[in-house]
């Protein structure tokens, strides 16, 4: 059980009902920012690129990085309005790292609906021979934008210019560490001695900095705390290469309904994951040579698709990967125990790592 703080009173509320109205408050914050934003008397391009940029940023995604921000300023201090107001800094950069990352990856499905780049294709009309090239340099930019939106939502929300400051850097470190880990991700599928240790770092880099550490750093940093905050960052950090475990999980063996992408997406983009690394490993030459094929062909068949899911199984590729992501939320939840702050919040991140591998999308 989890209580939220308010002077007067204390409400009790089960973990997913809480993590429920914290999206629904700042799904209300994403919506007032992009209101001012539409206000601005734009010519008719500009409108719809925003537009888009709102569009994409509301529907669906479970706000976990921005609720993670506001878990991160609780963990030292009572909620408040401005710390909501903040977070949707996280969301905001979310957006701007997806847009560039579905352009990279040549997806045109993002949560089971177009891409950005496909979708502002579509809203303009864009039919003429160069349309694919336009409309992902539109998307670009539009990205660059959402990750202006991020460093002003910050900046507005109201925090004293110490907390801001720091915060703001932060912000920075995190978008610049995500980054490199980008560059790795995009090197990785033609580095014929990519190992697991590399793996590790990209996973670091480009998942968990933004998605668990950062979003957890720079909500503590928000709350003006002096206590030390390292053991929240050890647990951001291994709970986050937990996650992406977790989704390359999913990538390879979930269902496209609720993964809201191809299932083919991960091998058709060459991703060499923690399980398509160990299959390797574990296979003879016809069948690692047949690992290779699959991830350079760009559009791997059903049938190589489904032989593909049973080697990974066949050489305990699937079994190692799921033994390393518990051995990771286990020693995630460790440092949560070490760890100043809030017990009630303790708690939630506790549960917040089971969750997390147990997840379907």
């Amino acid at each position: 059980m989890l209580r939220t703080y308010h002077k007067s009173v204390i409400q009790v509320e089960d973990y997913k009902t809480f993590m429920l109205r914290t999206k629904e408050k700042i799904d209300l914050q994403l919506e007032d920012f992009f209101r001012n934003k539409m206000s601005s008397n734009w010519d008719s391009l500009t409108s719809t690129v925003v537009e888009t940029i709102r569009d994409f940023t509301l529907r669906g995604g479970k706000r976990l990085r921005p609720i993670l921000m506001v878990l991160g300023h609780n963990l030292f201090a009572d909620e408040n309005d401005k710390i909501v107001k903040a977070s949707i800094s996280m969301e905001l950069t979310q957006t701007y790292l997806l847009i560039h990352d579905d352009i990279m990856d040549q997806s045109d499905l993002r949560r089971g609906m177009p891409s950005f780049h496909v979708d502002i294709r579509n809203r303009l009309n864009l039919t003429h021979d160069d349309a694919q090239r336009l409309s992902e340099n539109l998307a670009i930019v539009a990205g660059d934008l959402a990750d202006s939106y991020s460093h002003q939502a910050l900046f507005d929300a109201g925090f004293g210019s110490e907390e801001t400051l720091k915060a703001s850097v932060e912000l920075s470190r995190i978008i610049e560490t995500t980054g490199y880990g980008q560059l790795l991700d995009v090197y990785s599928s033609i580095h014929d001695s990519f190992v697991q240790n590399d793996l590790m770092r990209l996973h670091l880099w480009k998942t968990a900095k933004y998605t668990i550490e950062g979003p957890l750093v720079l909500g503590a940093l928000l709350s003006g705390t002096k206590k030390d905050f390292s053991y929240l960052s050890h647990y951001g950090y291994l709970l986050g290469v937990a996650f992406q475990l977790h989704d390359d999980i999913l990538g390879l063996f979930g269902e496209e309904k609720q993964t809201g992408k191809s299932i083919k997406g991960d091998v058709n983009e060459g991703k060499k994951t923690l399980l398509m690394i160990k299959a390797m490993e574990r296979s003879g030459d016809s069948e690692r040579e047949f690992i290779r094929k699959c991830l350079a062909s760009g559009n791997v068949s059903d049938n190589d698709f489904r032989r593909l899911q049973e080697l990974v199984k066949s050489t305990g590729s699937l079994d190692y990967s799921r033994d390393v992501m518990r051995k990771l939320v286990s020693r995630s939840k460790d440092y949560v125990r070490k760890m100043d702050g809030n017990s009630e919040i303790k708690g939630f991140l506790e549960w917040f790592a089971d969750y997390i591998i147990q997840r379907q999308n």
